[in-house]
């Protein structure tokens, strides 16, 4: 718990950066696609209004000359060409002097003598450039004319292609800022780990020397009160007298393995050696609870097989499979069937346990492997955590669930023994 509680504030700061960073990601996002989605109309309105400001020069220099001449002096880097028609459709002039005087091949114009309405829209050319193209009408002293006028486009262009730059370069920005930011986590999570396993070997060490403290102090004088009951249970006559004799015998018995089971959980030892045939393992851990399972109604179904051992002592598969069934056997109440299925490939054997009983709960299911936890008034809490230990000592892993009919499902998972060996 004091983990846990060291825990919260890291777990607190990491949650509000992420927040953080989610708000921040998502008002950056809504500004860039914002503004790229107000680029199109800012540059329409910049070319309108540039249109429209042009339109007017050029209807001030045609209205001092009738011939329209002076317009062929009027320049501006932003006209890609312009022209004056008459009602008729001919070109009254034309920034192309070889179209003057003739005929538009086109009546898009006609509109525009019509009603005074601006007429616009983008056309592509033959050369391939996208021009801004309008159509006003332009009131002189001789009457009304049309002044068609095209207008390059790259200038109010460059507003969309830096939008749109802007918002490739945000996604960019934030891509690598969460990749960084993931990296992060990830570093603190390796680290929070690291740290925990620390504290697991620290914890382990303690538990060491509580063991060699518990090996020395408890189990010569808790030995001697057994072997004494032992003697009063075969001396004493009186019927009550020799219950209790056994009672004692059974404590010491249970308190015997709780210390047994704690000197295998502390012990530091190297990768666990040997071979072990699963079946013969599975039939030997029953055999020695054929007894007590009998009692409580309890039966064995064995299904598939494995064919090759795993590569794993055979006294300590006997410990879990004995500490396993036993599990399964208290957790049936009411009888039933104790499911044992076999599997193997080419590395690994899968032995997959499954009772009929009431299942893990919720927060059981979390600590299931946690030393000393445990949901049983008389349990040590140390028969699961002593199982993984072993499992992974010889290289494999086992895993806790519910089965999906109900009942606690347990999966050991074993690495099989090489050929050569």
């Amino acid at each position: 718990m004091a983990g846990y509680y060291q825990l919260m504030p890291r777990f607190r700061l990491t949650l509000l950066l992420v927040n953080g960073g989610l708000l921040l990601t998502m008002l950056l996002l809504w500004f860039a696609v914002a503004n790229f989605r107000s680029a199109g109309p800012v540059a329409h309105s910049i070319l309108r209004g540039l249109s429209l400001s042009l339109g007017q020069a050029i209807e001030s220099v045609a209205s001092r000359d009738a011939s329209l001449m002076l317009l062929s002096d009027f320049k501006s880097h932003d006209i890609a060409y312009f022209a004056v028609l008459d009602a008729a459709g001919r070109f009254r002039f034309h920034s192309n002097p070889d179209l003057i005087g003739e005929s538009v091949g086109d009546q898009r114009y006609q509109s525009v003598f019509a009603a005074p309405v601006i007429t616009e829209e983008r056309i592509r050319l033959g050369t391939g450039e996208e021009i801004f193209e309008t159509q006003q009408q332009l009131h002189l002293a001789n009457g009304t004319l049309v002044l068609r006028l095209a207008l390059h486009t790259w200038q109010a262009d460059q507003l969309i292609q830096r939008a749109r730059t802007g918002v490739t370069m945000i996604l960019l920005l934030l891509g690598a800022a969460w990749g960084m930011g993931l990296f992060a986590l990830r570093l603190q999570r390796r680290d929070f780990l690291h740290r925990e396993e620390l504290a697991r070997h620290e914890q382990l060490a303690r538990l060491g020397e509580l063991g060699a403290v518990l090996a020395h102090e408890v189990r010569t004088p808790l030995a001697g009160i057994k072997g004494y009951a032992q003697l009063l249970q075969e001396r004493l006559e009186d019927p009550r007298q020799h219950h209790y004799a056994a009672r004692i015998i059974s404590e010491s018995v249970r308190l015997e393995e709780l210390v047994n089971d704690l000197l295998t959980y502390v012990r530091q030892e190297p990768h666990a050696e040997g071979a072990a045939l699963v079946e013969e393992a599975v039939q030997s851990a029953w055999d020695t609870l054929a007894a007590g399972a009998a009692k409580a109604a309890v039966t064995l179904q064995l299904q598939g097989s494995v064919q090759r051992p795993v590569a794993c002592p055979q006294e300590r598969l006997h410990q879990v499979l004995l500490n396993l069934f036993s599990n399964g056997i208290q957790a049936m109440q009411d009888g039933g069937e104790l499911l044992v299925s076999l599997s193997s490939d080419h590395e690994q054997a899968v032995l997959t346990i499954t009772d009929c009983g009431p299942g893990f709960a919720e927060d059981a299911l979390k600590r299931a492997f946690d030393p000393f936890y445990t949901t049983r008034a008389s349990g040590s809490g140390l028969g699961l955590a002593v199982c993984r230990k072993i499992i992974e000592g010889a290289g494999g892993r086992i895993t806790a669930a519910n089965g999906s009919a109900g009942g606690a499902e347990l999966t050991l998972i074993l690495p099989l023994l090489k050929e050569h060996a």
